[in-house]
C-alpha cells in the first residue's frame, strides 16, 4: 500500500512539474511576442524584448534589455533601453480577465532624446505617435470588444536609476550630454476610471508617455532642449575633464619632485 502511494505521489509531483515546465518554457515565446505586437502598436516603431525569467511559484517575472527603436529620421538605433525590469504578480489573478500585477521595478533605464533639427526631436514625434496609435487602437477595440483579450491593473510602478541622453548634431559636429532621470512612481495603473483594468496596449500607453514626459521635463529644466544648448554644454563638459586632467597632471608631477 505504502509503495502505491508512494507511486501516486511520485506521479502528481511529475505532472505537477510537467505542467510548469511546459507553462515556463512556453511563456518567454508568448511574453515576447506579446511585447513586441501591442509594444510596437503603441509606439509606431520596433519594440523588442531580448531576455525572460519566471518563476511560477511566487509570481516574479525579470525581462532584460527592452528597447523601443527610435522614429524615423533620427541618427539613434533607440530611444528607450530598459536595463532591467522586475515584475511581481498576483499569481492567482492570471487565470482571471484580469491580471493584477502587484509592482514593477524597472532599474537603470536610458532614454534618449534626440534633436534632428531646431523644431524637431524624437520624444515628441514619439508622444505623437502613441497618441495617434492609442486613439486607433481604443476605436478598433470599442468596434470589437470580444478581442480586446484580457485587462490588466499595476498598483505600483517605479522608475529607478534612469539615465536621459541628450544627443544632437551641430555643423556636423555630434554633441551629447547625459542626465539623471528623477525617479518615477505611479500608483494603481488601470484602475483609475474603473476596476476593471486596462488592455494591455492601454497599459504600455500610460506608462511609456509617462517616462517619455518625464525625460522631457528633464531635458527642458536643464536647459538643454536645443541643438546650441546641448552643443554648448556638451564643449563646457568636455572643457571641465581637459581642465581637470590638466591639473589632475600637473599636481601628479609636482608630487614627485617636490
Amino acid at each position: 500500500m505504502k509503495k502505491v502511494i508512494f507511486t501516486i505521489l511520485l506521479l502528481l509531483v511529475l505532472a505537477v512539474a510537467g505542467v510548469v515546465y511546459y507553462v515556463v518554457h512556453n511563456m518567454e515565446d508568448m511574453v515576447k511576442t506579446a511585447v513586441n505586437k501591442y509594444g510596437s502598436q503603441v509606439t509606431g516603431t520596433q519594440v523588442r524584448l531580448g531576455g525572460f525569467q519566471m518563476s511560477p511559484f511566487d509570481g516574479l517575472v525579470k525581462l532584460n534589455n527592452l528597447t523601443v527603436a527610435n522614429p524615423k529620421g533620427y541618427a539613434k538605433p533607440n530611444i528607450i533601453s530598459l536595463g532591467s525590469v522586475e515584475v511581481k504578480l498576483d499569481v492567482k489573478s492570471v487565470l482571471n480577465p484580469m491580471i493584477v500585477i502587484e509592482r514593477v521595478v524597472v532599474s537603470q533605464p536610458e532614454v534618449t532624446y534626440e534633436i534632428s533639427n531646431a523644431s524637431r526631436n524624437n520624444i515628441s514625434d514619439l508622444l505623437a505617435n502613441i497618441n495617434k496609435n492609442a486613439k486607433a487602437t481604443k476605436a478598433e477595440e470599442e468596434a470589437k470588444p470580444q478581442e480586446g483579450g484580457k485587462k490588466v491593473v499595476v498598483d505600483l510602478l517605479n522608475v529607478v536609476d534612469g539615465k536621459v541622453n541628450v544627443a544632437a548634431s551641430l555643423a556636423g559636429q555630434g554633441a551629447a550630454v547625459g542626465l539623471p532621470l528623477p525617479k518615477i512612481e505611479m500608483k494603481n495603473v488601470g484602475r483609475e476610471k474603473n476596476a476593471h483594468g486596462q488592455t494591455i496596449a492601454e497599459t504600455l500607453t500610460v506608462v511609456l508617455k509617462k517616462i517619455l514626459m518625464v525625460s522631457y521635463d528633464t531635458v527642458v529644466k536643464n536647459g538643454l532642449s536645443g541643438l546650441k544648448d546641448v552643443a554648448d554644454e556638451a564643449t563646457k563638459q568636455v572643457q571641465e575633464k581637459a581642465s581637470d586632467t590638466k591639473e589632475g597632471i600637473g599636481g601628479f608631477f609636482k608630487k614627485l619632485f617636490d
